[in-house]
């Protein structure tokens, strides 16, 4: 009988310690996410504020470098206008010299003037032309005295303008006599 209390003990402690080894294998066989959630969760955390942080970044980029395009288009055209009036300014004053030359019926000095400003690094051409007919009086360019100038606009000008042709500037401005317009002074610029 002991012996069969004995075995009965034995095989009741055998199965209590399996038991237990059950109970502890299947704690032990938790999961994978379960037993580093702490772990996986700070790694998700870190890999969506990378991503948000990127993304930020990008956009920021993006609206800096449409701003900076905006403010050097806008430079662009602000140095245009000024290019412009810069050269209304100086055919304004070259048509001073020349309408005082040309009341004194002095072509040969016009033409020194004409030639003195070709040395401006910028100035291509510079054309006296008859206002009423449209026929060049005076050219830097020889081959253009005696033909008529196409640019109607410039050559009917009332004040100092600028245009573009060609992908040239072009400023334009009346000489007035003393009564009368004498004709229209035009500067080609490259």
């Amino acid at each position: 009988m002991k012996t069969e209390e004995h075995d009965k003990l034995i095989g009741e402690g055998t199965d209590k310690s399996d038991s237990s080894a059950m109970n502890s294998k299947v704690e032990k066989k938790k999961p994978f996410w379960k037993r580093h959630f702490l772990s996986l969760f700070l790694l998700l955390l870190l890999a969506v504020s990378l991503i948000w942080g990127y993304a930020t970044n990008r956009t920021t980029i993006s609206t800096y470098e449409k701003q900076i395009t905006e403010i050097e288009t806008a430079h662009e055209d602000e140095l245009k206008v000024l290019e412009g009036e810069h050269l209304k300014q100086l055919v304004s004053t070259l048509a001073l010299a020349v309408r005082s030359e040309m009341i004194a019926e002095n072509m040969n000095q016009v033409n020194q003037y004409f030639v003195q400003s070709l040395n401006n690094a910028k100035v291509e051409r510079l054309i006296l032309v008859n206002h009423i007919t449209g026929k060049t009086i005076l050219s830097t360019n020889k081959k253009d005295e005696g033909k008529i100038l196409d640019k109607q606009e410039l050559v009917n000008t009332k004040e100092p303008l600028t245009k573009v042709y060609d992908n040239s500037t072009y400023a334009a401005t009346p000489i007035m006599g003393l009564n009368t317009q004498l004709g229209v002074l035009i500067m080609q610029v490259d």
